[in-house]
Parts: structure tokens; C-alpha cells; sequence
């Protein structure tokens, strides 16, 4: 009998350690989503170097190879965050799975190319030129947005309906259309595949930004601020890595983002920013966008999507 009494304490004490004291939460797990791009460089940094353990979280980090899996992956709850666009943050919240920009990452996501001996250089060398894009994207935005500033009538933005990248950069390189909106990857390649830059990063760096967008559900937890405000900690130091030697972190974004050759020894690493609130400016104005191209209805505003506030 005193045996038993003795295993059964042994079950009990061990049992109070696992429950541990009253109040006690269990560890949370931010469950993050990207794309193959370089915005989530500080992150992988972060996670490398030990950044993340050592704050004392638990993050996984889940890359699809497309926005569609992204997407549907955040729709069924599997992951927690993404890094995203603001369209996409935006049509996330507006179909019924409210999302939160906590942070930006980088500045606009994409640039504008011409092929080979097109003789387009300049903005408004692209006016009514079929230009391979896709909609409703952040790429179509940032487009609109400098061709307008441009001086280009909006009756003289044209662009072609091309959603697959690999397939829009191909058509660019063999002459079947005459310009492309491109991710940064894609961007590079193509000008080292001989395509010529219209607008590069000092002439749409500042339309928008990616962010990172965390669920409002996941925000909602007791707990969540204090995690956030380590993570936070943890990019921003990361970030101080990263813009200390934006060369010595190409090799550590080729393998995560699968730079092709010859990107994966000449991608031009960029500078991060500090975290913080993407400007609100942005927000109202590719909301405004969207609304004037009927990709939005409803009352979704800029407060909706930058309502978390660090306590």
C-alpha cells in the first residue's frame, strides 16, 4: 500500500509541474506564411542565428510556393501570420478572416521591366503598351500608381492579363509583350537576361509596403502582445545583422527563396527598416484603389487593418 501511495504522489506532483501554477498559459506558437522573396530575409536571419530561442518563442515558418496556398492556408486557420501585400491583406479581411498589420517589411514589392530592344525607358514610354501584369494585385497597383504619377492618362495604362510569373517573365525575354511588372527576384533576372529597367526601387520603393499580417484571432489571445513586442525585438535585431552586411546574408536567402542562377551570387540584398505600423498614407490610398477599381465594396478601412497597438 505505501508503495502505491507513493506512485500515485510521484503522479500528482508531476502532473501540478505540467499544469504549473494557476493562471499559467502554455507556450504559444506563431505559425508564419511567405512567399519565395527576400522580405522575410530578417526573419530567417532571426531564426538562424538563434534570435527566436533565445527571446524564448516558438515560431515556425511554413514557404509556399504560391499566393493562392497562402491564402487558402490563412482561410483555414493553419497558419497564424503572413507576409503579404496589402491587397491581399485587405480581400483577406473583407471575405471574413480579419487581418492585422502589425508591421511593414520592405517597400513595394516590384518593379516594371522592358525587353530586349524595345526602346521603352522611361514611364511614359509605356503609355497604351499591353504591359504583362495580373489583377487585382499589388503589382497592378504599384503600375497604375506610377504610370499616373507619371503624367500617363489613365486611358493609356494598358496592361495584359498574364498571372503566372514564370510565364510573364518568358513572354517578356521572347518578345511576345513589350514590358512586365516583376517581383524584385524576377525583376533582377530579367535585367540580367537583358531586359532594360523603367522603374526600379528609388521610383516606387515608397507606394507601399509588404507587412506582416497576423489573423486578429491569433491577436486576440491572452499573451499575444508580449509575444509580438519579442518578436519585434528579435527582426529588428536581425535587421541591424542584415543592413551591417546585406552580401554576407545572399547565400542564406538563395537556399530560402531559391534564387536561380546567376541571382543566387549577384542579388542585390536589400536595407530593412525598423519595424513599425506601415504609413497609414499608404493603406487609405491603395484602399482607395481598390475601390475605384470595384475590387473592394463594403467599409474596410485603414483603422480596421492597423488596429493593433503595442501595450
Amino acid at each position: 500500500m505505501r508503495h502505491i501511495g507513493k506512485a500515485f504522489v510521484v503522479a500528482l506532483l508531476l502532473g501540478l509541474v505540467a499544469c504549473g501554477t494557476p493562471g499559467h498559459q502554455p507556450s504559444m506558437v506563431l505559425r508564419v506564411g511567405t512567399l519565395q522573396t527576400d522580405d522575410l530575409l530578417p526573419l530567417w536571419v532571426a531564426e538562424q542565428q538563434g534570435l527566436i530561442a533565445n527571446a524564448g518563442l516558438n515560431v515556425e515558418i511554413t514557404t509556399f510556393q504560391s499566393a493562392q496556398e497562402q491564402t487558402a492556408a490563412v482561410t483555414a486557420g493553419q497558419i497564424d501570420a503572413i507576409m503579404t501585400d496589402m491587397v491581399v491583406g485587405a480581400q483577406l479581411t473583407a471575405s471574413g478572416v480579419p487581418m492585422v498589420f502589425v508591421t511593414q517589411m520592405q517597400g513595394a514589392p516590384a518593379g516594371v521591366v522592358a525587353g530586349p530592344g524595345t526602346g521603352i525607358t522611361r514611364p511614359a514610354d509605356l503609355a497604351s503598351v499591353e504591359t504583362g501584369c495580373a489583377s487585382p494585385t499589388i503589382l497592378e497597383y504599384i503600375y497604375d500608381r506610377a504610370l499616373h504619377d507619371a503624367g500617363v492618362p489613365d486611358g493609356q495604362i494598358k496592361t495584359t492579363e498574364i498571372k503566372k510569373l514564370p510565364v510573364r517573365l518568358q513572354m517578356l525575354l521572347s518578345g511576345q509583350i513589350k514590358a512586365a511588372v516583376l517581383p524584385w527576384t524576377l525583376y533582377h533576372l530579367a535585367l540580367a537576361q537583358g531586359a532594360a529597367p523603367v522603374l526600379g526601387p528609388g521610383q516606387v520603393g515608397g507606394y507601399t509596403s509588404t507587412v506582416l499580417a497576423f489573423r486578429s484571432g491569433w491577436l486576440a489571445q491572452t499573451g499575444s502582445t508580449d509575444f509580438v513586442v519579442n518578436l519585434l525585438g528579435a527582426w529588428n535585431r536581425a535587421v541591424d545583422v542584415v543592413n551591417a552586411d546585406p552580401d554576407g546574408q545572399r547565400a542564406l536567402l538563395a537556399g530560402k527563396a531559391n534564387l536561380p542562377s546567376p541571382l543566387d551570387t549577384t542579388y542585390p540584398v536589400r536595407h530593412y527598416p525598423q519595424t513599425g505600423a506601415p504609413p497609414t498614407a499608404q493603406v487609405d490610398d491603395v484602399l482607395t484603389w481598390m475601390r475605384a477599381k470595384g475590387y473592394l465594396t463594403g467599409d474596410l478601412t485603414s483603422d480596421d487593418l492597423l488596429s493593433w497597438k503595442q501595450q
